[in-house]
This record gives C-alpha cells, sequence and structure tokens, in this order.
C-alpha cells in the first residue's frame, strides 16, 4: 500500500506540471486513482476546495460523451505523451491494488491508442475490465497447456521405464504389431489420389456456381456448405465424378464461404476443379445435358458421355425457374428426374433436393442404372413410408377391436395367408345328421310339440 501511495504522489506531481490536466487536494483522491479526471481540459487552482454537493456516483455507468475542447484538439505531441505516461501509471496502480486491471506487459499499442480516445474514467474501468478477461483466458489457457505438456511428459517417461523394464514382447498398437497403423494423412493422400485418376478417366460433372447475385447471405452460407459436402462425398466413392466448379467468382460470398470450408481448393497440386469460364467453354455443347427441375422432359437412363449440369443454388424463398432460363438462353439439353414416378411425396414437404443428394443420386444411378437404389438418398420425411402405413392401419383396427371387445384376429391375417384364417377355413368335421330330427309335414306349423327320439 506504501508503494502504490508513493507511486500515486509522483503521478500527482506529474500532473501539477501539466496545465491543461485537473488534479484534486483530497485525500481520497489520493486513494482512488480513478478520481483522477484526466480529460478535463479547465484546470483549478490547488488550494480551492471542493463543493459540499459533490456526491460519488456509480463508477460504472455509462456517461455522455461530450465535445472535445480546443486544448483537447490542440494537444501537442509531448502532452500526449505525458498523459500516456499517466494512464499507464494509473493503469499500473489499480493493477498492484488488485482491480480488475490487466498486466502492463498485456497492453499493445493499440489498446494505448484507445485508452487514449476515451472520454471518461467509467469508460476506461469498463475498457480496462474487459482486457483483464481476455488476459486472464490466456493465461488460464498457457496453465492448461503446461498441465498438458507435464502429463505427456510422465506418461512417456512412464511408459519408457516400463519398456525397460520388460523383457517381454509387448503386443498392441504402438507395440509389436501385425498391422499397420493408418493415420488420417494416409487416408486423405489415397483419397485425392483417386480424385487424381478420376480426373483422367471417369466421367465428367459440372456445378454451375453463377447464382450468386440471387441469394442472400444464409443461403449462399447453405449453398457454400453443400459444395463442400458434394466434394466430400463424391471423393468418398468407390468411383467418384470429376467434378468441375463452373462460372466462379472467387470474390462471391458463396466461394468465400467455400473457401473457409477448403482453404486449400485453390493450391495446384489439390484434386479439385476450380474455373471462372462457363461450361459451355470447356466441354462440347452436344453433350451438356442441364438438370433442372422445370423441365418437361425426364432422365430415363444414365449417358456416361453426357456432361452432367447442377445447378449450385438455395432457393428457399423464392423458386423461380432461373436454371431452365439460363439453359434455354445457351440451347442445352434438359432433364429433370423422374421423382414423381419412383416416390410418393409426403403432404406439405417441398420437392426440393440439396446439391449433395443430387451427387449423390447421381453416383448411384452411375453405378447401378435403377432409379429405386438411386433415389434412396431422398430424406424419408419427404416421402410417404407404405409399409408404415399398413403398421399404422394394424394398429388402429387392434386399438378399436379392445375397446369394443372384439377379437378380429382372423381380419387382419386374412392378407397373410386365407387358408390358415379360422373365418375362411375348411371345417374340421364334416357336420353328421342328428337322430330325431326328421322333418315331418303333417305336423308341420301345427304347433310345437315335443319330439321323441325313434329307436
Amino acid at each position: 500500500m506504501l508503494k502504490s501511495i508513493v507511486n500515486w504522489r509522483a503521478c500527482r506531481l506529474l500532473l501539477n506540471g501539466n496545465a491543461g490536466i485537473r488534479t484534486g487536494a483530497s485525500a481520497r483522491g489520493l486513494a482512488n486513482p480513478f478520481k483522477t479526471d484526466i480529460n478535463a481540459g479547465a484546470s483549478t487552482p490547488m488550494d480551492e476546495p471542493e463543493p459540499a454537493s459533490h456526491s460519488i456516483g456509480n463508477p460504472f455507468a455509462q456517461a455522455t460523451p461530450t465535445g472535445l475542447s480546443d486544448s483537447a484538439i490542440s494537444e501537442t505531441k509531448e502532452e500526449r505523451e505525458k498523459r500516456l505516461k499517466v494512464l499507464q501509471l494509473e493503469a499500473d496502480i489499480a493493477h498492484q491494488e488488485g482491480r480488475r486491471v490487466p498486466r502492463l506487459e498485456f497492453f499493445q499499442d493499440e489498446h494505448w491508442e484507445h485508452v487514449l480516445a476515451l472520454p471518461t474514467k467509467s469508460a476506461r474501468i469498463k475498457y480496462y475490465a474487459y482486457l483483464w478477461q481476455i488476459d486472464m483466458k490466456k493465461q488460464s489457457e498457457k496453465r492448461k497447456k503446461a498441465l498438458r505438456t507435464e502429463d505427456i511428459e510422465r506418461r512417456v517417461a512412464e511408459t519408457r521405464k516400463e519398456r525397460e523394464e520388460n523383457t517381454h514382447i509387448i503386443y498392441g498398437l504402438g507395440h509389436t504389431s501385425l498391422l499397420l497403423r493408418i493415420y488420417d494423412s494416409t487416408i486423405n493422400h489415397w483419397q485425392n489420389n483417386r480424385l487424381t485418376r478420376a480426373m483422367q478417366f471417369a466421367p465428367k460433372m459440372v456445378l454451375d456456381c453463377s447464382y450468386d447475385t440471387h441469394m442472400n447471405n444464409r443461403e449462399a452460407s447453405y449453398a457454400a456448405k453443400q459444395l463442400m459436402l458434394c466434394f466430400a462425398e463424391n471423393r468418398a466413392n468407390d468411383e467418384p465424378f470429376d467434378l468441375h466448379y463452373c462460372n466462379v467468382n472467387m470474390k462471391g460470398k458463396c466461394m468465400q464461404g467455400l473457401q473457409r470450408y477448403i482453404p486449400t481448393m485453390l493450391n495446384p497440386e489439390f484434386p479439385m476443379n476450380v474455373h471462372s469460364q462457363c461450361f459451355t467453354e470447356l466441354f462440347p455443347k452436344k453433350q451438356l445435358v442441364y438438370l433442372t427441375p422445370h423441365c418437361r422432359e425426364e432422365l430415363v437412363n444414365y449417358n456416361a458421355d453426357d456432361v452432367y449440369i447442377v445447378g449450385a443454388m438455395v432457393d428457399t424463398m423464392n423458386n423461380e425457374p432461373l436454371s431452365l432460363a439460363k439453359a434455354k438462353r445457351l440451347g442445352l439439353r434438359m432433364a429433370r428426374l423422374p421423382l414423381d414416378r419412383y416416390l410418393q411425396w409426403n403432404s406439405g414437404s417441398g420437392k426440393s433436393l440439396t446439391l449433395n443428394q443430387m451427387i449423390n443420386i447421381m453416383l448411384d444411378l452411375k453405378k447401378t442404372n435403377d432409379w429405386e437404389t438411386a433415389l434412396q438418398h431422398v430424406p424419408r420425411r419427404k416421402v410417404v413410408d407404405l409399409s408404415g402405413d399398413e403398421d399404422y392401419s394394424r394398429n388402429a383396427f387392434n386399438k378399436r377391436a379392445n375397446k369394443l371387445n372384439v377379437r378380429i384376429d382372423h381380419l387382419l391375417k386374412f392378407e397373410a395367408d386365407r387358408r390358415q384364417v379360422k373365418a375362411f377355413a375348411t371345417p374340421q368335421k364334416v357336420r353328421e345328421h342328428k337322430q330325431g330330427m326328421d322333418f315331418k309335414l303333417d305336423s308341420w306349423a301345427t304347433g310345437k310339440k315335443k319330439t321323441t327320439q325313434s329307436n
């Protein structure tokens, strides 16, 4: 505490030497360094007492910034350096007193520039507290890193000591083993090599990235994520396409988002085809087929010689036929997936598919040439599950029968096997003629008479 008072007195002497800085003579100002009004433009005499009506308000309250005075505007470089030294001394004393102020070593030049521009002391207190939280977080991460390093060194030392003391063979991962450990980088290089082979021999497929102007920020971020998933799922397939990203504008929102997902996409050794040209300049027009949901012609069979184009657009707000208009303007062939022929869509669900779902459908179609297998990538929530409807109707019949206390097991099993149902099964015994039940015409309709069994 004595050291703080001495430093503060030195700060007071420095303040008295500055003509444009106001100082206070109260003992309360000596104990609290935040009481000094650093940014005040007017100076008061040393022997002038403070007004009796002076009250201490909330130091963390946001004060209304006032306009800069002429003295603040005409502040020289020497005065600015003096004020910086005062602020540094203020922050050092506050840190020594245990306040929420970071160490002087933490402050950078931009921090002091911001502190000098703050108009009030409450603003400085809040900014010091903000920097203190950042400093505490960095120190905590540094301590955790040191603990992890010590733990790793301890475990390595224990492992080496155990291996030195053990004279037998140790089997397992990291020891004597028949299998080699496959790292993630090895898998990554292998998949990239498979894409390199696909560039030479596999069929081509185009993703048209020319719809940035028709998407808002959220749709562009969704499109970037789907383009990343297209690349990942195509690379993970056994027989991938040779994907080409055409009409690319690297300054657009979609491509900037994609570059955040794949930072190495523009590297020459990375197996990703990114073109700023249109696909009509890269491939013959007679091979191009634009896949758009707005045309009438359906894609029946997959042709490996054709180059299929998918528009890289997410249209959650509007569903305008932009891809249809572009294909007609370029004079290309068009086709759509036969979704209505093979799927029964659920009520209230849209028929739109994401870009990665389109890539998966085309990959399976190329491999099997079977639409029922390829369309399994359509989300189940969008289609009607017929097997589920049968179970639902059966459960509904059972629930209703339990309420009425009626057994309808034979009706429910009727579809499975008609011959095993009791209501339609063959009778076990043939009905036999009972004795004493002979029909007598003369006594018929003459009244009820007791029949006797004939011997």
